[in-house]
C-alpha cells in the first residue's frame, strides 16, 4: 500500500523513529481487510459458499478471476520490450525522470547499450515479474516491486513483486510525493508460539530490520547495522491500477454476489424440481410397489379412475435465463471486457469492426499501460545505477529508452508484413521491425541486418578477385 506522511516526522529518514514505523505497520494492517476480501473474490471464495440449508445448490461463478486474468492476458501475454533511441546519441543531455538521478551521460554519438540490463532482465525471467505485478494490480489495486542484488557469486539487480498486504511505500505530502522510505512488514511466529512483528525499512541508501514484541508501544528496536543497496533511490516501486487503486472487479462486486445467488437458487430449483414428490389418487400401493417404481419406472394394477402425478415447483426457466445473460452484460460492461463467449463477438466480421468492439478493452489497457510504464521506467533506473555502480554498464537517461506493450489481439500477418515492406525507406529499420511479431529484440534484428549485407558484400567482392575487408585488415597488420 501507498501511504503519505509530513516530512517533518521524518527529519532524518536514516533514523526513523519507532512511532513512525508503529504507525505504518498499524495503518497496514487496518488495510489488509479490503484486500484480503478482493482477494477472496479472485480465489472463488464468495459469500454465496458460506451457509444456506443443507439441500441448498451453492454455485460461484468467478467473474472476479475472468476479469482480471483476460485483461492481464491482453496486455501482458507478450513480454514488455525496450528500444533505446538514438536521441542521446546526438549529444542530448540526459535527465533521469521520477526520483531516480544517474551521474554521468554517454559520450556524443555514443549509442546507449542496454545488452547489460536486458541481461539481468532475461536471467530472471522478467517478464513473469511483471505478469504477477500485472494480477496484484487487477486484484488489489495496487502493488509493490522490491529491486534488490541477487546472493549470486556475482551479484546482479533482481526484481520481486510485493503483496500490498505486506509492502508500504511511504511518500510525503508535496505535490510531487516524493519518496521517503519503504517497509516490508510481517508477523512472525517462534518456535515457542510467540509472535512478534519484523519490519525491513528501505531508504534510498541503505537497508536495515527492526521488530516489536507487539505494536502496543512503539517498541520498534534494530536488529541489525544499514546496508547499503547501490540503487540511488529507495528501492521499491509503486505501481497503481488507477487513480483511484481500485481493483479490475471492486465495483462490480455486487453484481457478482446476485449473479451467483441467482444461478445458485436456479440449480436448487432444478434439484428440487427432480426430487418432486409422486402423489397417488386413488390407488394404494402395496409391499414392494416402490421398490418396483424405483427399479422399473412402471406399476401394473393401477385402478383405471386412479390417478398419478408429481408435485412440483413451477418457475420460469426463460425469464430467469434473460435475467441471467442481462446480468452477465451488465458485468462486461461495467468492467470494460470483451465476452468472448458472446456468439456476436466473432461470427463474420471485418477487422475494422473486431477492433470498434474491443474498443473499450483497448481504451482499459492503455490507462493501465500508462501507469506500469511510469513503473517499469522507474525499474530501468533503479537497474541502470547499480550496474553504473558496479561498473559494468554506462548511465543514460530513461527518457532515451521506449517502453513497448504488445496487445494480444488477432492480427493480419499478410497485411503488416506489406505494410511494414511498404515503409521501408520513410520509417527507420529498427522501428518497423519492431512492429512485427516474431521479432522479439529489434535492435539485434537490425545489428544482423547489416552483418550479413556486408558478409554478402565480402562474397561477392571476392568472387570478382576484388580486396576485401579481410585482406586489408591483413595488408595493415603486416605494415
Amino acid at each position: 500500500m501507498i501511504l503519505y506522511i509530513d516530512r517533518s516526522e521524518v527529519p532524518d529518514v536514516e533514523d526513523i523513529s519507532p512511532e513512525v514505523l508503529r504507525w505504518c505497520v498499524q495503518k497496514a494492517e487496518a488495510a489488509n481487510g479490503r484486500y484480503d476480501r478482493l482477494n477472496d473474490y479472485y480465489l472463488g471464495k464468495h459469500p454465496v459458499l458460506v451457509g444456506g440449508k443443507k439441500d441448498d445448490v451453492k454455485v460461484a461463478v468467478n467473474y472476479a478471476k475472468y476479469v482480471v486474468d483476460i485483461t492481464r492476458g491482453y496486455y501482458l501475454g507478450e513480454g514488455v520490450k525496450y528500444d533505446a533511441n538514438d536521441r542521446q546519441s546526438h549529444g542530448t543531455e540526459p535527465k533521469a525522470a521520477g526520483d531516480v538521478e544517474t551521474a554521468g551521460t554517454l559520450a556524443q554519438g555514443e549509442a546507449i547499450d542496454l545488452s547489460p540490463l536486458l541481461a539481468c532482465y532475461d536471467a530472471q525471467q522478467i517478464g513473469k515479474v511483471d505478469s504477477k505485478i500485472g494480477k496484484r494490480m487487477g486484484v488489489f489495486g495496487d502493488c509493490l516491486e522490491l529491486c534488490y542484488a541477487s546472493s549470486d557469486e556475482e551479484p546482479s539487480p533482481r526484481s520481486a513483486c510485493i503483496d500490498p498486504r505486506s509492502g508500504v511505500l511511504v511518500r510525503d505530502t508535496s505535490v510531487e510525493h516524493n519518496k521517503l522510505f519503504a517497509l516490508l512488514w510481517e508477523k512472525r511466529e517462534r518456535t515457542n508460539g510467540s509472535t512478534y512483528y519484523h519490519v525491513t525499512v528501505y531508504t534510498d541508501r541503505t537497508i536495515r530490520s527492526y521488530e516489536a514484541e507487539s505494536l502496543a508501544a512503539a517498541s520498534f528496536k534494530g536488529v541489525n547495522d544499514p546496508e547499503e543497496h547501490f540503487f540511488g533511490a529507495v528501492p521499491v516501486i509503486a505501481y497503481e491500477n488507477n487513480d483511484e487503486r481500485q481493483g479490475d472487479f471492486e465495483q462490480i462486486i455486487p453484481m457478482i454476489d446476485a449473479y451467483n445467488g441467482l444461478m445458485s437458487n436456479r440449480f436448487t430449483d432444478k434439484k428440487k424440481f427432480v426430487n418432486a414428490l409422486l402423489v397417488f389418487y386413488g390407488m394404494t400401493l402395496g409391499e414392494g410397489d416402490q421398490k418396483v417404481i424405483a427399479e422399473e419406472k412402471t406399476l401394473d394394477g393401477v385402478p383405471i379412475d386412479a390417478k398419478v402425478e408429481y408435485i412440483q415447483k413451477t418457475f420460469d426457466e426463460a425469464g430467469v435465463q434473460v435475467l441471467a445473460d442481462t446480468t452477465v452484460r451488465e458485468i462486461h460492461k461495467m468492467t470494460l471486457t470483451v465476452d468472448m463467449s458472446d456468439e456476436k463477438f466473432s461470427g463474420n466480421s471485418s477487422g475494422q469492426a473486431l477492433k470498434l468492439k474491443l474498443l473499450t478493452m483497448n481504451l482499459l489497457v492503455k490507462n493501465k499501460i500508462q501507469q506500469m510504464e511510469e513503473g517499469l521506467k522507474e525499474r530501468l533506473a533503479l537497474y541502470n545505477n547499480w550496474l553504473v555502480t558496479a561498473s559494468r554498464m554506462k548511465p543514460f537517461s530513461v527518457t532515451d529508452v521506449d517502453v513497448r506493450f504488445t496487445v494480444s489481439v488477432p492480427i493480419n500477418e499478410a497485411e503488416l508484413v506489406q505494410l511494414v515492406t511498404q515503409l521501408q525507406g520513410i520509417v527507420d529499420d529498427q522501428t518497423l521491425l519492431s512492429q512485427l511479431w516474431f521479432i522479439k529484440d529489434p535492435a539485434e534484428a537490425v545489428e544482423n541486418v547489416r552483418r550479413q549485407q556486408e558478409e554478402k558484400q565480402q562474397a561477392y567482392q571476392a568472387s570478382f578477385g576484388l580486396p576485401t575487408r579481410s585482406d586489408t585488415d591483413e595488408e595493415e597488420a603486416e605494415q
